[in-house]
């Protein structure tokens, strides 16, 4: 029993070392990018780029052996040398070897996530790569390179970690066997008793059952690393030592007991006035206020800090697009610098996940339908180089995303036609619709203005798919475009989901909750300012734009009051704007909203407990406007 506990431990700690490596060659990946573009831009000291480009690839390589990688340590380790050849030997970094390099990395991206879905390499082909270092690497030297041969030292760690790996993939075959006792017996053995060689390299420790590893890699002293260098990654050690990976499931527990806090908070809030009215004398009861106001600042403290917990800087998901950004360039044989601006911005890691595919597609389409060749460029009078701007920062509650390109912007009148021959809408719809409702025709599924459809543009995620993410992120998605300046797509995402600032309102008795987040405008309006048009309420909003308006009451099935004044809430959901009607609007709070499964009623988010105790629906505003498009087709 013993030896089998001590196999499943060892193959739980194989996983862990695993996370390890993935989560430590994620981290490495963005800064191998950076010094890259920043040696291609020739930004900065290149020699200290230099430096830490060779680190990296030498730490990846070393984890990599650890591990049994073969293909990453041999990847790892040819660009190493191709590095240390031009650092060692001053040689000025090319076109042709930046591009292998990045090459190479993009490779390294391939193998990371196969080991990220997989736990293993895979099928991924490094040849290429391979030989095109190989090949500049012939040409530096005149002749056919040879690698850096490895020292024993590194030779003994190498066979030592792979056969650590074989030993444990046989461990695993042998428990599906029908002697599994006497071979599990073996293997732990095998598995527990390393060679002193190994015992130098890795530290195995058994606490309470529990198997941790410690690696000490020897560091390479080299005679051009500085001190202040040596004093700068003591510093990172530091700092990885004082923070610690917990797991999003921790965090989701602490934050829905945050969130049970708030509604005692709100009981307690509503509680107090009955209470102060029935001792308006008592001074403890004036301690109360102020023990109240304490809880009420200490609350939103920690709901803060646990958003912190949750949230990680937008550079993560940035720092993917360099890379995309210089791929798509060549591709389409344009010139396009990418500008990034509040990468310190941080957002709910979830959403981090979600967002990125969106990204890329709006990435993508600025380089294939926005920014001109570069021959293009020069004659309009604008620089070679087109610039893509990749902003993120705050907006109250939310955090905005913008990606803005100096290309040729969307032309109302391309996208009019378009819409008109594909049967989008009719001559007549058309004609009528203002260039900002034309534009938005292309979020629409299958709308394409561009009639060639390439490999890298026009397939997969398309701007219909973009929109429905967004939403389903409970953001808005705006399109602003002037031709011949340029074209800005900005998305506004909640910082985090679960808690949200609402709108306290009534409608027909009842009291509803609607998202602060996609309200635009709250303003009174008489009932005969409604006028009608194919059977549905409109009002001229802002002078320019017939806004179409729901009283919330018949929407959700209750009816409404015959008044002559209402509420009109102005709400925007992705690029549209719809109008709510209701009785009258409370108050601003604060609360916890919870989905509710098996209900999928029109106009409904999920629900809340009100400061009064009472159960209190929460709107959906994006649902009200799908159910008013789909009424009218």
């Amino acid at each position: 029993m013993a030896d089998e506990e001590n196999i499943e431990g060892w193959e739980e700690s194989l996983k862990e070392y695993v996370s390890q490596y993935i989560a430590e060659a994620k981290d490495i990946i963005p800064k191998i990018e950076s010094d890259l573009f920043s040696i291609e831009k020739k930004e900065g000291d290149e020699k200290e780029f230099v430096n830490s480009l060779f680190r990296s690839w030498h730490t990846i390589k070393g984890a990599a052996g650890f591990l049994g990688f073969s293909k990453t340590v041999e990847l790892a380790h040819k660009t190493e040398n191709l590095i240390a050849k031009i650092r060692d030997e001053g040689i000025s970094f090319t076109e042709d070897i930046i591009n292998t390099i990045f090459d190479a990395l993009e490779k390294l991206k391939a193998l990371t996530e196969n080991i990220t879905l997989t736990g293993e390499e895979g099928d991924i082909d490094i040849e290429p790569e391979i030989k095109k270092i190989e090949k500049i690497l012939k040409k530096i030297s005149g002749q056919i390179a040879e690698e850096a041969p490895e020292t024993e030292e590194e030779k003994t760690k190498r066979e030592q970690s792979t056969e650590v790996k074989t030993e444990a993939k046989e461990t695993e075959k042998k428990i599906a066997g029908e002697d599994k006792k006497k071979e599990k017996m073996s293997s732990a053995e095998a598995i527990s008793q390393p060679q002193p060689a190994q015992r130098k390299e890795d530290e195995v420790k058994y606490s309470e059952g529990v198997m941790r590893k410690e690696i000490f890699e020897k560091r390479e002293e080299r005679p051009e690393e500085t001190k202040a260098e040596r004093q700068e990654d003591k510093k990172k050690r530091k700092f990885a030592y004082e923070t610690i990976r917990i797991s999003t499931q921790k965090v989701d527990e602490v934050m829905a007991l945050s969130e049970e806090l708030i509604l005692e908070r709100n009981f307690l809030v509503n509680l107090f006035p009955k209470i102060e009215e029935k001792y308006p004398r008592d001074e403890d009861v004036a301690r109360v206020s102020e023990v109240i106001a304490n809880i009420d600042k200490i609350i939103s403290m920690l709901r803060f800090s646990i958003m912190k917990m949750r949230m990680i800087p937008i550079r993560t998901l940035f720092a993917k697009f360099p890379g995309t950004v210089r791929n798509l360039a060549r591709h389409f044989e344009k010139k396009v610098e990418l500008i990034i601006q509040g990468e310190e911005t941080e957002i709910d890691r979830n959403i981090v996940d979600e967002i990125e595919e969106p990204l890329i597609h709006l990435i993508r389409n600025a380089i294939d339908h926005g920014i001109e060749r570069a021959e293009e460029r020069v004659a309009m009078g604008k620089p070679p180089e087109g610039k893509i701007f990749l902003r993120a920062y705050y907006e109250g509650e939310n955090v905005v995303i913008e990606v803005e390109d100096d290309g040729k912007g969307i032309d109302a009148e391309v996208i009019r036609k378009k819409a008109i021959e594909r049967g989008f809408v009719s001559y007549e719809q058309a004609m009528t619709m203002s260039e900002k409702d034309i534009i938005n025709l292309i979020f629409l599924p299958g709308f394409s203005s561009k009639d060639k459809v390439t490999e890298l543009s026009g397939r997969g995620v398309g701007m219909d798919v973009v929109k429905a993410k967004v939403v389903e992120l409970k953001g808005t998605i705006d399109i602003n475009t002037e031709v011949g300046r340029g074209t800005k797509v900005t998305i506004k995402l909640p910082l985090t989901v679960g808690i949200m600032n609402t709108l306290k309102v009534v409608c027909n008795g009842s009291t509803f909750f609607i998202p602060l987040s996609s309200v635009i405008e709250i303003t009174r309006i008489s009932k005969s300012e409604l006028k009608y048009a194919s059977g549905q309420a409109v009002i001229n909003w802002r002078k320019e734009i017939m806004l179409p308006v729901v009283y919330l009451g018949d929407i959700l099935g209750i009816g409404g009051n015959n008044l002559d004044m209402y509420h009109l809430i102005v709400a925007g959901i992705a690029e549209k704007r719809i109008g709510i009607l209701v009785d009258s609007v409370i108050s601003s709070e604060e609360v916890a909203v919870k989905t509710i499964s098996g209900i999928k009623a029109v106009g409904i988010a999920g629900a809340t407990i009100s400061a009064e105790g009472e159960p209190v629906l929460v709107i959906d505003t994006y649902s009200i406007l799908k159910y008013l498009e789909e009424g009218k087709k």
